[in-house]
């Protein structure tokens, strides 16, 4: 049978084996990876050779259902999904994942791949691979073999990037990579976070890696001054400087009919087939034309709200309007309201240190050049290059690949979704590319085992060309955030030239998000296990979807919880009394293990004798579906007036519903009730008013309940009143 070398045991080598092993039983396919345990980048217990980690507790950018593959639910994996899963349960899913469907005897875990050569024969190719066997031992032995099918599953992320900016290696002491922030998390958040330390941490770099590198600091020094109760320091900022516009996205977004609206996952929302015009779903790849541009930012505009765009969107209102990137963090917005996070757009043009501190300078787009001044820490944003794992290859290979070592947006120029070459049919990539979809990945392989299968053909010179014309283009105005990044497009291309119908969801084939376990195939050793777990997935996705269901609180609570941060200001009613006040949620490390996020709410109102009183809380907010219901309150310790004592509250949700007025649906506007008992025992009914993705206004309504629930909204029969703004 013929022999495949997949190189790579992240995702996309796994997925390449399960499916040469179960759809295409004719092949053999042998795993290598360097790393003694598989999952890849996901990979939390690394060996120390390993080049990038993740942070365990990380989660991921997109839901349960796009990071998946179609014939494994993640409640096959663990008993709690959340609906985002953190990076350690990925390292289970995929784990659980090989036991299932690829044999211990396939994997070479521990085998580094070192070179490869490619030998012309009379009638097909052979390829040479050579790696180290038991790597980093004592006992490491260079190892050969042939094999008729090379598949590179490395991944993208082979080396850290790091430009050379003049200056910088004189402060070199004071800068990290992005990648290792949550390693050193604690010691530098502490220093930081040092009420004597007046110094700046600047974060290089825009993309997702920016937003998150910019948000952990931000958070970590919170963290830090709340655990010194110091909050009130505010000498240490976070300056992130990027050198494209984008937008911050929340993890959950509205979406639905005008009358039905809910929060949903964000790739639920925008990966819906629904938004693609009607007729054929067809894959776009070149450059970004300016008019779609325009068209991406007013999509975003609506869906958010003006509010949220004043901190969520960084562009330079420059008359020619680049592609926008997107960026996920729940945080990063309202740090930029709080003046935690200053976003400014340019390139940093050299660092000048000095006795501890550094000056950084950086260009504008228009060509001012500005300066940062007591810069104490650098973390460098700025990503990774596939260089290093091209390097297998040899020359006269990556020569007919098109390779630039240049290029880390588009080193090669590929057919078929980037996963082979016209002229070399017997080299295939599999999640090869900047920002792969795990569903992505799932397709490259099945269009490798019918390809080498005879039954599919290779030549698409379009893609090649529309790649070509990527490169060529401008960099800052025609290239996209990702090469590839039409993903429902290219799921609908791939599933039609592979002959795959699509599921239904709720009866509409037409609309519902391009997930992996709506794309099923019927040949497989493994049929009924498959078609099994894609029918669990797809019924949790169903579930997910409805507006009234246990998913759309999740989402709700989720969503109120991260709008709430910052500084609002109150407004207490009672009988003929107003008190003016304001509250202030301050984002720190959860200090249970129970909960996924929490808040030092500090709350001040004017008392009698105009003297101020202080107010000291705790909200809390769990992120798996059997919890996320409700909201948490709790009080503090009186000692130390930090740590949480007992539960005061707990917020139950109602389903998220259109904000009227009068007979007509405000347009973005929504309201979520919820309903607590207080710590006296009276009713407690908070509305929670939302312009997209902001809340606008929020107010929480003490009942006499003697007189019903009839005064929720402003009927006589309420104690008190207090409205909380902006």
């Amino acid at each position: 049978m013929p022999r495949v070398a997949i190189i790579g045991a992240g995702p996309s080598g796994l997925v390449t084996a399960k499916t040469l092993l179960h759809n295409f039983p004719g092949f053999t396919p042998v795993v290598f990876d360097s790393q003694h345990e598989v999952g890849g980048l996901w990979n939390t217990s690394p060996d120390a050779n390993q080049p990038v980690t993740l942070d365990p507790q990380m989660p991921t950018n997109l839901s349960r259902f796009t990071v998946a593959f179609s014939d494994l639910d993640w409640k096959s994996v663990v008993d709690e999904v959340p609906v985002f899963p953190r990076a350690r349960q990925v390292a289970q899913y995929l784990a659980c994942y090989a036991e299932r469907y690829i044999s211990k005897d396939v994997l070479k875990l521990g085998c580094k791949v070192v070179t490869t050569e490619r030998k012309l024969g009379e009638t097909n190719a052979k390829w040479n691979v050579q790696w180290l066997e038991e790597y980093g031992s004592s006992t490491e032995k260079l190892c050969s073999d042939d094999f008729d099918f090379v598949v590179i599953a490395t991944g993208y992320f082979a080396e850290k990037y790091i430009p050379n900016i003049p200056g910088m290696a004189a402060f070199s002491n004071h800068v990290i990579h992005s990648s290792t922030l949550h390693g050193l998390r604690k010691s530098t958040f502490e220093d930081l976070g040092h009420k004597d330390m007046q110094g700046t941490t600047l974060v290089i770099g825009g993309s997702m890696s920016g937003v998150e590198a910019a948000s952990a600091v931000a958070l970590g020094q919170s963290s830090s001054l709340l655990a010194k109760n110091d909050i009130s320091v505010i000498n240490n900022k976070v300056h992130h400087i990027h050198s494209r516009p984008f937008w911050a996205l929340p993890t959950y977004l509205p979406l639905g009919p005008e009358d039905n609206p809910s929060f949903l996952p964000l790739d639920l929302a925008m990966y819906d087939l629904g938004r693609r015009p009607p007729g054929p779903i067809e894959y776009a790849l070149g450059p970004i034309p300016e008019e779609k541009a325009v068209k991406t930012n007013s999509y975003f505009q609506s869906l958010l709200g003006a509010d949220y765009e004043k901190f969520a969107h960084m562009s330079t209102g420059q008359t020619k309007i680049q592609p926008p990137w997107v960026a996920i963090g729940n945080d990063y917005a309202e740090f930029v309201r709080a003046g935690t996070i200053t976003a400014s757009m340019g390139r940093v043009i050299s660092v000048h240190a000095g006795t501890g501190l550094a000056s950084v300078k950086y260009a504008e787009p228009n060509g001012d050049v500005k300066t940062i001044e007591n810069v104490a820490k650098i973390v460098m944003a700025t990503g990774f290059t596939p260089f290093k794992a091209l390097s297998l290859l040899p020359e006269e290979v990556l020569s007919k690949l098109e390779y630039s070592a240049t290029d880390p947006f588009s080193p090669l120029i590929l057919d078929k979704g980037g996963t082979v070459r016209s002229e070399m049919p017997d080299l295939g990539f599999v999640g090869f590319y900047r920002g792969p979809y795990w569903g992505i990945m799932e397709m490259q392989a099945r269009f490798l085992g019918n390809l080498w299968s005879g039954t599919e053909t290779v030549y698409t010179e379009g893609q090649k060309q529309s790649l070509r014309s990527i490169r060529a283009a401008d960099p800052d105005l025609a290239r996209g955030q990702f090469p590839m990044g039409d993903y429902v497009g290219l799921m609908e291309t791939f599933a039609k030239e592979l002959g795959i119908s699509r599921a239904t969801v709720n009866g509409d084939n037409q609309s519902g998000p391009a997930v992996p376990a709506r794309y099923q195939t019927d040949t497989s050793t493994v049929q009924s296990t498959s078609e099994s777990e894609a029918a669990r997935t797809l019924g949790a996705l169903r579930d997910a979807l409805m507006h009234d269901g246990a998913a759309a609180r999740t989402a709700a609570a989720s969503a109120i919880f991260r709008a709430l941060q910052g500084s609002w200001k109150s407004m207490h009613t009672s009988g003929i009394d107003e008190t003016a006040g304001s509250l202030v949620f301050h984002p720190r490390y959860p200090t249970s293990a129970v909960y996924d996020r929490e808040y030092v709410v500090e709350g001040c109102v004017s008392g009698s004798d105009k003297m101020l009183e202080k107010t000291r809380s705790i909200l809390r907010l769990v992120e798996t579906p059997s919890r996320t219901t409700s909201i948490e309150m709790w009080s503090v310790e009186v000692a130390d007036k930090r740590s949480a004592a007992c539960l005061t509250e707990q917020w139950h949700l109602t389903p998220l519903r259109p904000e009227m007025d009068g007979d007509v649906a405000v347009t973005g506007g929504y309201v979520i009730s919820a309903k607590s008992v207080g710590p006296s025992g009276s009713t407690l009914l908070y509305t929670f008013r939302f312009r997209g993705v902001s809340i606008s206004s929020w107010e929480c309504v003490e009942l006499d309940d003697s007189a019903g629930e009839t005064s929720e909204l402003g009927g006589k029969n309420h104690r008190s009143r207090t409205i909380y703004e902006r």
